[in-house]
């Protein structure tokens, strides 16, 4: 224990009479219950130290969560409360009226200046695809997130018409399942991945490659090549200007294994 090497220090310091060895050995059992009971109370104060370190580290001002949370988080036609530390929250989470599908934050750099864009895209309930916001959902957007700018540190908000990608994906499955439900299994990850899939605008052949392994059974192995966004091809990842996108006609090509 280290507190105990402390107290045993100071009471021999403080009461250098206490030579007896009854008296020491009660000195001595006194110490140890003193000092294991700080040396837990140290341990528990580091513990939480590191837990609220770890989280101010990932969710802090600027992290790139902080913006595309915050922008997940909103609630078209919802006012916000304040909490006592000034904290704007909704005291009623309703996710019907979580319109923002997809957000991707990024720091763009120029010379010496950086611009800071925020770029948000929502579901059309009718044809299930993603698009950009109305001007109306827009304007009441922007004006939400005013609340949650670090002062210094404008945001410039945006929202396009879906990035569309094309791609070749070689698909190897387990020969024990049948191919048709694979199939169809495919067609519904890859709807899932562009809608829900957390990539923050950047688009990684790996990501949706591992998805496809990761969320349909007896898929094995994928393997993207020629992809392309918006007709133009790039290799490995590519950051889409729009923050999502969309699936032109891409070729499926199935090996069993």
């Amino acid at each position: 224990m280290a507190a105990f090497d402390t107290i045993i220090g100071y009471i021999q310091a403080a009461m250098p009479e206490l030579d007896s060895q009854s008296v020491s050995a009660f000195v001595t059992k006194l110490t140890e219950a003193i000092g294991k009971a700080i040396d837990n109370t140290e341990a528990e104060f580091v513990n939480t130290e590191t837990i609220i370190t770890q989280t101010i580290t990932n969710k802090n001002y600027g992290h790139d969560e902080y913006y595309t949370d915050n922008a997940l988080a909103y609630q078209e036609g919802d006012d916000l409360s304040k909490d006592s530390f000034g904290n704007f929250y909704y005291a009623v989470i309703d996710s019907s009226k979580q319109i923002i599908a997809q957000a991707a934050f990024e720091a763009i750099t120029t010379g010496s200046s950086t611009a800071l864009v925020l770029k948000v895209a929502t579901l059309n309930q009718s044809t299930g695809l993603l698009e950009a916001l109305t001007l109306s959902q827009l304007t009441a957007f922007k004006s939400y997130f005013l609340n949650f700018e670090i002062p210094g540190l404008p945001i410039s908000i945006i929202s396009n018409d879906a990035n569309v990608i094309d791609f070749n994906a070689a698909i190897t499955y387990d020969k024990a399942y049948d191919l048709t439900t694979i199939q169809n299994n495919v067609a519904s990850a890859l709807l899932n991945f562009r809608d829900n899939f957390t990539f923050n605008g950047k688009f990684y052949n790996y990501y949706l490659e591992n998805y496809l392994v990761s969320n349909v059974p007896g898929v094995k192995a994928v393997y993207l090549s020629g992809t392309t966004i918006d007709g133009v091809g790039f290799s490995g990842y590519t950051s889409l200007s729009a923050g999502y996108f969309d699936y032109d006609a891409y070729n499926l090509t199935y090996n069993s294994l």
